[in-house]
């Protein structure tokens, strides 16, 4: 519900700004560029979410750690690779309503995806309790949701902020 009001706010704010004729982001910005590079990541830590999860239901442990981990991973490697495109964008956060949308609804998926590799963490090391098995698999079930929720609000962002602007 929360990324659903702040995108939806994004287009309100951004379709009466095109309608003034006014600009959306400041003359002279670099340009916003779909992240390829990270949508992959997101793609492939869907996948090994998914492999984690078979993992579970057949009592694999082994895979079932070594996905956890690489998605946790990947994770990480998204928040870098987020901070390292806001970085090279240089757009002030102050600038105009326009940047400070993208800041907020970028940072927020940035507490998301942070709050879900500390979610990983945690149900890693219970499954190095043996707490994650085939019987008792809602830890792992309830963080490839939570994860899969992080995946789709990011592909929002990729297509309606970033290739739509």
């Amino acid at each position: 519900m929360f990324f659903a009001a702040l995108f939806s706010y994004y287009f309100s704010v951004r379709n009466d700004t095109l309608a003034w004729g006014a600009e959306w982001f400041p003359e002279g910005a670099i340009e916003l560029k779909p992240g390829g590079s990270l949508m992959s990541t997101f793609a492939m830590a869907a996948i090994t979410m998914a492999w984690a999860h078979y993992a579970s239901i057949h009592e694999d442990r082994t895979h079932g750690y070594i996905a956890l981990g690489l998605t946790a991973l990947l994770g990480i490697a998204a928040v870098n690779q987020t901070v390292f495109y806001l970085n090279d964008i240089a757009l002030p956060i102050d600038h105009s309503v326009a940047t400070t949308l993208l800041f907020v609804i970028v940072g927020a998926h940035m507490v998301m995806t942070g709050i879900a590799v500390l979610w990983m963490g945690l149900v890693l090391l219970r499954a190095f309790g043996g707490q994650a098995t085939g019987r008792h698999q809602d830890l792992v079930i309830s963080v490839s949701i939570f994860w899969y929720a992080v995946v789709a609000v990011y592909s929002v962002i990729w297509l309606f902020i970033y290739i739509a602007k």
